[in-house]
């Protein structure tokens, strides 16, 4: 008898854990299942079809697949939002993950200022998007250039004006806004470094350059591989706040085929021209894919390890 009275309350324990789970979890995966595989999979299917509104049938073909193929590979146009796809992942990688990495250091450290650091990263995280580009664009468009005019005497124009400044001034911009998430993710991790270990290092006549490279790189490793094989993931949707600045008409030297996707998605007369967009996804993800794989299997292989 003692040992059916003590079942019950784990039977019935067990299932109140259950129900707490599930409730948790149905919100989260019904998002993901509309929002990722039902939307994707729409994507998937218009890839390969044809759509006559005239007569409004669809038929299956293999047409928008062949046509965007050949587009990528003998379009200049193409070939150009490839090109500024590929430098603006690689720029924000080699610049803004050192750059990052430094200031979570910094934070990490509680050096002089660290805690306004913080806070100044973080702040375009929690700004809107469209607000946080108006005060960019005024400050370089205005602010800069009178600066300059008032302490060099020297008239120049604005940065976003000046075709040979905007694509770095772009780059710059999503460097800085870039920081405020990695920033806080990297100093997060630095946290969790024992202390002990630092000290020990420090007892041992350790630097702090040593102890940055040494201990602290490796530490979070984890997290590090982490940003950069969601960055090689994102390369192809990435539209570096093209739409923020310039809404439909983003020079095309400064588009990406994120930005690109998405005008042509809007600017899309018909469904009829759906097809097309979504083969072009298709063939970028067929890429993007085993890219972010390879990258995936790279980081774990040959990385750091925190041992």
């Amino acid at each position: 008898m003692r040992t059916k009275n003590t079942q019950k309350p784990m039977m019935s324990g067990k299932r109140k854990d259950m129900i707490f789970y599930i409730s948790m979890m149905a919100f989260p995966v019904a998002q993901f299942a509309v929002f990722y595989i039902v939307v994707n999979g729409g994507s998937f299917l218009l890839s390969f079809q044809n759509i006559n509104i005239l007569t409004d049938t669809t038929t299956w073909t293999f047409d928008s697949i062949a046509r965007m193929a050949k587009m990528l590979v003998t379009d200049s146009g193409m070939l150009t939002v490839l090109k500024t796809s590929l430098v603006s992942y690689l720029l924000l990688l080699v610049i803004g993950t050192p750059l990052g990495l430094l200031f979570s250091y910094y934070i990490f450290k509680k050096l002089p200022l660290s805690g306004a650091f913080r806070v100044i990263l973080f702040l375009p995280s929690i700004i809107s998007a469209i607000v946080m580009v108006t005060i960019f664009q005024f400050f370089v468009e205005r602010a800069m250039p009178e600066f300059v005019r008032v302490l060099f005497h020297k008239n120049i124009p604005g940065l976003m004006e000046n075709t040979a400044t905007r694509y770095g001034t772009v780059i710059f911009y999503n460097i800085w806004i870039g920081f405020g998430t990695g920033v806080l993710m990297y100093a997060n991790g630095m946290s969790g470094i024992s202390q002990e270990i630092i000290d020990s290092a420090h007892v041992d006549g350790v630097t702090g350059l040593r102890e940055f490279w040494s201990i602290t790189l490796p530490s979070i490793f984890p997290t590090i591989s982490t940003f950069i094989i969601t960055g090689v993931a994102g390369i192809f949707t990435s539209q570096l706040n093209l739409f923020s600045f310039y809404g439909g008409a983003a020079p095309e030297n400064l588009q990406t085929f994120g930005y690109y996707l998405y005008m042509h998605t809007q600017a899309a007369a018909s469904r009829a021209e759906y097809p097309d967009v979504a083969a072009l996804g298709l063939l970028l993800s067929c890429v993007a894919i085993p890219l972010t794989l390879l990258v995936k299997w790279a980081m774990e292989k040959f990385g750091p390890s925190a041992d």
